[in-house]
C-alpha cells in the first residue's frame, strides 16, 4: 500500500494528474463562494450563484469528459506549464496591439483587488469555463456546438457581473468567436486545454485591469 501511495504521489508530482488538480480547483472555488464579500466590496449572492456553477462545471469535467481529453491533463507538468506560459504571453501581447488600435480597454484595478481578482480569474473562471466547454461539450459534440453555447454562457455571465442580471447580446458575438479559437486549440495535439486556459486567463486578466496594477 505505501508503495501504491508513493507511486501515485510521484505522478501527481511529474503530470498534472486530473483528479488531484481539480480537487485544488473545487477547494479555491468552494473558498471564494464562502469568502467572496471578504475579498471584493462589491460582491453579492449573484457572484456567489455564479461561483456555484463554476464548481458544477469543474465537477462536470471530472465525470463526464471523454478519456481523450482528460489525458491532456496528466501530461508532464513542464510541458504544460510550457504551453500555459507561451499562450499566456502571446496573448498578452496581442492584447497590447488590440488596446493600441482601441479595439479593448482595461479598467486600473485596486490594490487590495489584486491577488483576490488574479485567483479568481485565472483558477475559478478561466479554468472552470475551459473544463466545461473545451473539456466536456467540445469532446462531445464538437467545436461549433461548444462555441455556440460557450457564447450564450457569456451573454448571461457577463450581464450578471456587469449589466445588473441583464443578457447581453454584445458579448455573444466575441465569445463565440473566440470560441471557435479556442476550440481548435484545444484540438491541437500539443497544445490542448492547458493552452486554452492560458488564453482564456490572460484575456480576463487584462479586461480585469490585473495588468494595469503594475
Amino acid at each position: 500500500m505505501k508503495n501504491v501511495i508513493l507511486n501515485w504521489s510521484q505522478g501527481a508530482y511529474r503530470n498534472f494528474s486530473r483528479v488531484p488538480f481539480i480537487f485544488v480547483l473545487i477547494l479555491i472555488e468552494i473558498y471564494f463562494f464562502i469568502n467572496g464579500s471578504a475579498h471584493f466590496p462589491n460582491w453579492d449572492s449573484g457572484y456567489g450563484n455564479l461561483i456555484m456553477i463554476y464548481i458544477m462545471m469543474t465537477l462536470f469535467f471530472l465525470v463526464w469528459a471523454k478519456r481523450s481529453t482528460e489525458r491532456q491533463m496528466d501530461r508532464p507538468f513542464k510541458d504544460s506549464i510550457i504551453w500555459f506560459v507561451f499562450f499566456f504571453i502571446g496573448t498578452y501581447i496581442f492584447m497590447l496591439f488590440a488596446s493600441a488600435l482601441g479595439l479593448f480597454s482595461a479598467p486600473t484595478l485596486p490594490e487590495s483587488l489584486f491577488w483576490p481578482t488574479v485567483i479568481v480569474q485565472i483558477c475559478v473562471v478561466a479554468t472552470a469555463e475551459e473544463l466545461m466547454f473545451r473539456g466536456v461539450i467540445l469532446s462531445w459534440f464538437g467545436i461549433i456546438i461548444s462555441a455556440i453555447l460557450f457564447a450564450f454562457w457569456h451573454g448571461y455571465a457577463y450581464g450578471m457581473v456587469y449589466y445588473q442580471g441583464q443578457f447581453m447580446w454584445s458579448s455573444v458575438a466575441f465569445a463565440l468567436v473566440m470560441g471557435l479559437i479556442l476550440g481548435l486549440i484545444a484540438k491541437h495535439p500539443k497544445w490542448g486545454i492547458v493552452a486554452c486556459i492560458g488564453v482564456h486567463s490572460c484575456y480576463n486578466c487584462y479586461i480585469s485591469g490585473i495588468f494595469m496594477s503594475f
